[in-house]
């Protein structure tokens, strides 16, 4: 018997059995199907020979803080909801090429410094970390542009109407992810009785819930992953998919990158979660609204990929708890889940900004601020911002009473209204955020949310990492192209041989006022001085 009739079958057995037990009974053989076809998919095991137990790695710093919410500016808060991995499992992920019982080459700390040093990335990948995390909206807006995983447009996502999926009455309605992003945004029809699939993963069994939002990411480079069955979908190497072993990135399950244009990948037997079979309706099974057939994932094995190139990209994000959906008939993961004032009463706090704390506009950069206003300007700006905030909330309250919809209510709510949600993230993407957030330049109010994560959260959980990422990133410095060319003629010719290679990169350019602004030329200063080299157009 082949390896998918042998998987199939003992599927087929699980649910047969499954529908004539308890609920309870179904959601023991849903783990113990997982256990076992992980067994069997978790790698190369000689003849006669017992696999190891893989341990799940624990860090007791972490575990200290699991769960507690951390305060950041008044009234926000992030705290730690789950995680996966440690710096053992980097360690682990840059030698599975060696082989079992080859011998270290390098301590764990040396070889971490060595891949943080020389941006390697994928056994960064490797550690994932979930989030719950209370923000103002302003700041949401910032962060939720981090966003790596994502599905290419024509990507279709599975609705139910009026029915469900467990009706044999129901049916499919497949509606492309960009169209979806429109409806959303652009004043399109709403979703009325439809409901997007999703899977219940305490039973395997195919549901539904709400959307709450869809996300349009940009354009990033897609790989299209083809299944034995013909599905097809197209997804970042760091969208997350319910294999087998659980939920995995592309890159994490499978290894998929791209070289020359070409997808390369860990060949093998790589096993996903797709759309589902029919089971009939059965004692233990609670009996749908139109007595029809319960629908259950399954598992496809993935026959190929292919690099597609860049694309535009887009997320759908659903209800809780469980924050999948169906897409192309493949089970996927959102990556973040926020609360939703569109079915839920907008969360009765603001960010309240104290009299010593409002900003100036900085003169040289249109994004940024400097300096404060003194304080009897700043208890004026504090009273009228009160002021503002409480009647925004009042009449968004009216309108509630009044019966307006929630959706449509919360349009006027002040960007300084708190929101939650949950983001789940893997190591290396928590740190090219915290390195955009934490940098100087950044907004005060989200660099205060980075420095928690990253100085009471990443700074327990991977100890070693976070001090090779505040060494080789935080407090590095790269000199440019044209910066060496400056540094280089200030220590080997003089101050003369330096002014001539800034006025040829056009640097040196006078108007009224002087030198006039130029972005690059005080960047190149910045690092002079940290370098305790004199700048040579200030000498």
């Amino acid at each position: 018997m082949c390896r998918e009739d042998a998987h199939a079958g003992r599927r087929r057995a699980f649910l047969e059995g499954a529908v004539g037990g308890s609920v309870r009974g179904l959601a023991e053989r849903v783990e113990e199907e997982r256990v076992s076809i992980s067994r069997e998919t978790g790698g190369p095991v000689k003849p006669g020979e017992q696999p190891d137990r893989v341990e799940r790695p624990q860090v007791e710093a972490l575990d200290e803080i699991l769960g507690v919410p951390l305060k950041v500016l008044d009234d926000g808060f992030v705290r730690v909801v789950d995680y996966m991995g440690a710096d053992e499992s980097i360690v682990q992920a840059a030698r599975v090429s060696y082989g079992r019982g080859t011998k270290k080459v390098h301590e764990d700390r040396g070889l971490i410094r060595y891949l943080m040093r020389h941006w390697h990335t994928t056994p960064f990948e490797m550690c994932d970390i979930k989030l719950h995390v209370r923000v103002p909206m302003d700041c949401w807006r910032q962060w939720i542009r981090h966003r790596t995983a994502c599905l290419a447009e024509g990507s279709e996502v599975y609705f139910d109407v009026e029915g469900g999926a467990d009706s044999r009455g129901g049916q499919i309605c497949k509606r492309r992810i960009e169209d979806l992003w429109e409806e959303f945004h652009r004043g399109g029809a709403g979703k009325g009785e439809m409901r997007v699939r999703h899977l219940d993963e305490s039973s395997l069994r195919i549901d539904n819930t709400r959307v709450v939002d869809v996300h349009k990411n940009g354009r990033k480079p897609v790989f299209a992953m083809v299944l034995q069955d013909g599905k097809r979908i197209e997804a970042t190497r760091d969208h997350r998919f319910l294999f087998a072993q659980g939920w995995r990135t592309l890159a994490e399950a499978t290894g998929l990158a791209e070289c020359g244009g070409l997808a390369t990948w860990n060949r093998g037997d790589h096993w996903v979660y797709v759309n589902g079979i029919e089971i009939a309706a059965a004692p233990g099974l609670e009996p749908r609204p139109r007595g029809g057939s319960h629908v259950y994932a399954k598992l496809v094995r993935i026959a190929r990929f292919e690099y597609v190139g860049e694309r535009e990209t887009y997320d759908v994000e659903v209800e809780g708890p469980h924050h999948n959906f169906i897409a192309n008939g493949i089970v996927t993961h959102n990556s973040v889940n926020e609360y939703s004032t569109r079915y839920s009463i907008a969360i009765d706090a603001s960010q309240r900004t104290g009299e010593r704390e409002w900003r100036m506009q900085a003169g040289g950069n249109r994004q940024g601020s400097e300096g404060f206003f003194d304080v009897a300007t700043g208890r004026t700006l504090t009273a009228r911002e009160a002021e503002l905030q409480s009647l925004a909330r009042t009449v968004y309250q009216e309108r509630l009473d009044l019966g307006v919809a929630r959706e449509q209510a919360r349009k006027d709510l002040p960007l300084s209204t708190y929101t939650e949600a949950y983001w789940k993230v893997n190591l290396h993407n928590l740190l090219h955020f915290l390195r955009l957030r934490m940098d100087p330049h950044a907004q005060d109010e989200i660099r205060d949310y980075a420095r928690v994560i990253g100085e009471q959260i990443v700074a327990r959980w991977c100890p070693i990492t976070w001090e090779a990422f505040l060494d080789y990133q935080v407090s590095a410095s790269s000199l440019t192209r044209l910066e060496q060319a400056v540094v280089r003629a200030w220590t080997t010719a003089g101050r003369a041989a330096a002014l001539a290679v800034a006025e040829g990169h056009g640097w040196l350019e006078r108007g009224d006022k002087g030198l006039k602004v130029n972005r690059e030329r005080a960047e190149c200063e910045d690092k002079l001085r940290a370098l305790g080299l004199p700048v040579p157009w200030e000498s």
